[in-house]
């Protein structure tokens, strides 16, 4: 068998601890020089018979870490089934290789079936750093040959950044992508040097699911699923969140937006046009500010927006996105579900993690963790370009870079209709040029409906049905 490039590390877990599990997949990821991860919400893709792409994945991996907290050590189900599975596949190693790591999310007893490996402790730094040693231990023992990690211009900002590596080689655009997303994943890299980045990768081609369009000309929508629902007050309602959705990772991208633009049934087709003003049927499209392909779409209103939701939401009908949660029946497209602007609620809950209610996507406020006037760029980065600032579903960019239309109404948050009224729809989020304070994922704002701005973009989900659009 060929050497392998990289080790592969499958990451075994509980539904109840995705928030720290996602914690985890980055940390690794910023690793991925010579450590893939495959974690299932990342790595599935819709259509696909998830069972499946897990067993294939458990057969192709050299790690299995079982992810542990006291709630998943105590879980009957997690332990009699996604471990045991797991021990199945370790059966299977040549000997004298170990393929499973016991991994304490929280402080927990070790099950049984687990005591024979050394577990680590992922809670504390200490633990964190010994991981990542015992995982480089073992891709030697797999055969994994670990390069040489890329010099960070945070550390030298006057160095241009390079792969040190035996024989040196000039740079091929794959490398060079590589090595900056990698780059963003360090905490310590600027706010100028992200926007520098995002440029780029412009520039060059951007290689991330979800930024770009597919080869038949339809955006190219990394979906993350938002799970479990709940109940969510403003001003003074109660809304209810359904049990699960999904939303887009990014903001619509001006490379997405202009798909919808340049289509021959799209921007200037009436039918994503009907219920809003006729002097609105359609709008007049004001040009993109940052033309970067990765960059948000700018200067949209609520009508173009919705208008883009409607377009992508006919060109899905009859897909079929399912997740590894057991959720009961699957969301079809024009069957059970509807591409959309998402509802004040439902954004507001992946943005808060759900339950967890955050003030920001990622706790408490962070410098250096969202695109918003602190940060002094005085324009839009390109999506995604601070992941560390992510959402618990894994959403980027839900604070600062571009304020986010949701679907409702402002003063009246239950009419979600499309009207020819002009009232004020929310819009949410913060933006590069608004201070942190409009950033928190509870503060609200309105704009009416036929306005765009520098400052305004969206992104859409996929969910049940809420009226006719």
């Amino acid at each position: 068998m060929p050497e392998p490039a990289k080790l592969k590390v499958f990451l075994c877990h509980s539904s109840g601890d995705k928030p720290i599990v996602r914690e985890l997949y980055r940390r690794l990821q910023a690793e991925s020089h010579w450590l893939e991860p495959w974690l299932d919400e990342e790595e599935l893709l819709p259509g696909q018979i998830w069972r499946d792409e897990i067993e294939k994945a458990l057969e192709e991996t050299h790690l299995i870490l079982v992810c542990l907290t006291p709630e998943s050590a105590a879980k009957i189900g997690y332990v009699q089934a996604e471990i045991e599975t797991a021990l199945q596949f370790a059966k299977y190693m040549p000997e004298g290789l170990s393929n499973i790591i016991p991994l304490k999310l929280a402080e927990c007893e070790l099950p049984r079936k687990l005591s024979r490996w050394q577990a680590v402790n992922f809670y504390d730094e200490r633990g964190r750093d010994l991981l990542i040693r015992g995982l480089r231990h073992h891709a030697k023992n797999f055969g994994v040959v670990i390069p040489d990690s890329p010099v960070s211009p945070s550390q030298n900002p006057a160095l241009t950044p390079v792969i040190k590596v035996a024989e040196p080689k000039p740079a091929t655009p794959e490398s060079e992508r590589e090595m900056m997303l990698r780059e963003i994943a360090d905490l310590n890299t600027s706010h100028t040097r992200r926007l520098q980045i995002g440029d780029r990768l412009s520039e060059i081609g951007d290689p991330r699911r979800g930024v770009g369009v597919r080869e038949d000309g339809l955006p190219d929508i990394a979906w993350l699923p938002v799970y479990p629902g709940g109940r969510l007050e403003i001003e003074e309602q109660t809304f209810e969140i359904q049990l699960f959705y999904y939303i887009a990772k990014y903001q619509v991208t001006y490379a997405q937006y202009k798909a919808f633009v340049k289509a021959t049934d799209g921007y200037q087709n009436r039918e994503w046009w009907q219920g809003f003003p006729e002097k609105y049927q359609p709008q007049r499209l004001d040009e993109q500010k940052q033309k970067g392909l990765s960059n948000p779409s700018d200067r949209v209103s609520w009508y173009q927006a919705v208008a883009f939701g409607r377009w992508l939401n006919k060109h899905m009908q009859g897909w079929q996105l399912t997740s590894s949660e057991d959720i009961g029946n699957p969301l079809i497209i024009g069957n059970n579900a509807e591409v959309r602007l998402p509802t004040e609620w439902e954004w507001q809950w992946a943005a808060q993690g759900g339950s967890q209610q955050r003030e920001y996507p990622w706790g408490a406020w962070q410098e250096g963790y969202a695109n918003t006037v602190e940060a002094g760029l005085k324009r839009t980065t390109a999506v995604g370009m601070y992941p560390q600032g992510a959402a618990t579903c894994g959403a980027m960019d839900i604070s600062g870079n571009l304020l986010e239309w949701c679907q409702n109404k402002y003063q009246k948050p239950s009419e979600v209709v499309v009207d020819g009224s002009g009232e004020m729809r929310v819009i949410r989020g913060g933006a590069f040029p608004g201070s942190r304070t409009l950033a928190s994922c509870m503060s609200r704002n309105h704009v009416i409906p036929h306005r765009g701005s520098l400052a305004f973009g969206f992104r859409v989900v996929l969910c049940s049905a809420i009226a006719p659009l």
